[in-house]
Order: structure tokens, then sequence, then C-alpha cells
């Protein structure tokens, strides 16, 4: 790899392997599947990625190649024999209720996991996730619709 490349590589790194992570462990409940997500993501960029026309549009890429990813792990039966990992759950520095509600996101269908993640963590707006995701907004805003619904009904404890 030139120098070039090595930069934009470690700025993208630098930048979005947090986020990414955090979608992929929401999807998979597996930290080592979230890594290896993590890594498989990063090889695509490196190897096979489109030129970028912005940073949104390099972020976007990102999120759906990570998405993409993480539906083809849901399909593989490896997922079907890997139990839940905990650890990320354990962090005692965290609320109950915060541990609750990500044990929640968790088990969530996982067309709810990313638009609850993009526009609650990351700050995205309905507009944003539709273009990332290529959904309609109506389709965006009926699943942050459903996703609240479900953590509302599954945390009735903490109303």
């Amino acid at each position: 790899m030139t120098n070039e490349e090595n930069e934009f590589f470690a700025q993208a790194y630098d930048e979005y392997a947090q986020m990414l992570y955090r979608i992929a462990y929401l999807h998979t409940g597996s930290l080592q599947e979230s890594e290896d997500i993590l890594q498989e993501v990063f090889i695509k960029l490196i190897y096979n990625s489109p030129h970028f026309k912005n940073e949104e549009h390099k972020k976007a890429w990102l999120i759906r190649v990570t998405t993409n990813k993480c539906k083809d792990y849901i399909k593989s039966s490896r997922a079907n024999n890997l139990p839940l990992n905990e650890n990320i759950l354990s962090n005692k520095s965290e609320s109950d209720k915060a541990i609750d509600i990500q044990s929640k996101i968790i088990s969530m269908d996982e067309k709810y996991k990313t638009v609850i993640y993009l526009f609650y963590y990351e700050d995205y707006t309905v507009k944003q996730i539709s273009s990332v995701l290529r959904l309609s907004e109506s389709a965006v805003k009926m699943r942050l619709k459903r996703a609240r619904e479900i953590l509302k009904k599954e945390l009735k404890n903490y109303a």
C-alpha cells in the first residue's frame, strides 16, 4: 500500500471503527464475530471500495457494508450455534437500565437494530438513515416506531 492509501485507511479506521463495531455487535451478540466483521469491512474498504464523493458517502457505504456482513453472518449456520456473549453487557460503569436496554436491542429482530442504533446512538436523522440503508423514510419511521413499542413493552418495569 502506498503512503496515501495507508493514511486513507488509518483515517477511516480511527473515525468509524467503534461505530461499526457497535453495529456489528448489536446484530451478532458476539465480540469475536463483531471483530471479524469489522476486519472484513475494512479489507473490503482497502481492496474493493468505490470512489467516495465525500465523507458522508464513505460513512454510509461503511455502515451498509457492515449491515450486509451482519446479515450474512446471521444467515450462516455459525450464528445459530453461538450463544449471546454477555461480556459487553457486564460493564459495571453502566446502569442496570442501560444494560437492560442494550440487552433488549441485541435480542430485537435485525431489521430494527441498525435504525435504533443510528437514530439514538449516532444521532442520524430519519432522512440520513433512509439514505444509508436504502429504505424509504416511511419504512425507517415505521421501524423506529415498532422498535420503540417493543422496547416499551419489554422494559415496562422502568416506566
